[in-house]
């Protein structure tokens, strides 16, 4: 826990700059103090097809799904220290977008398959 998902449109880059995304993302959440980093789990897509505000510029939008609980505050900084460490990726021409997600702590489930 928590969850973090990251979109971008394809021509952004290949899997390297995928791989980039997922390690920068999980080292900003872990730096942030607010979660274990062998709690993380970071994963991206890229997609194909897209507008963005009806034009064709690429985009990547991070969704960090995070249990329940926690205060606007702790939100806000988790969402300020992936943009701050992806500011350093110096990704061109492109908006990044980040959102944080509740999961409902009484519905969530997990197990370990061995």
């Amino acid at each position: 826990m928590p969850h973090i998902i990251i979109e971008y449109a394809d021509l952004l880059g290949d899997d390297t700059f995928a791989h980039t995304l997922c390690i920068t993302v999980h080292q900003a959440i872990a730096e942030s103090g607010l979660f274990e980093a062998s709690h993380i789990k970071t994963r991206a897509y890229p997609f194909k097809t897209y507008t963005h505000a009806g034009g064709e510029k690429p985009y990547i939008h991070i969704q960090a799904r995070i249990k329940s609980g926690r205060d606007s505050q702790n939100k806000k900084q988790l969402s300020d220290a992936i943009i701050d460490k992806l500011k350093l990726v110096q990704i061109q021409d492109t908006v990044v977008t980040v959102e944080i997600i509740d999961m409902d702590r009484e519905s969530y489930g997990k197990f370990k398959a061995d």
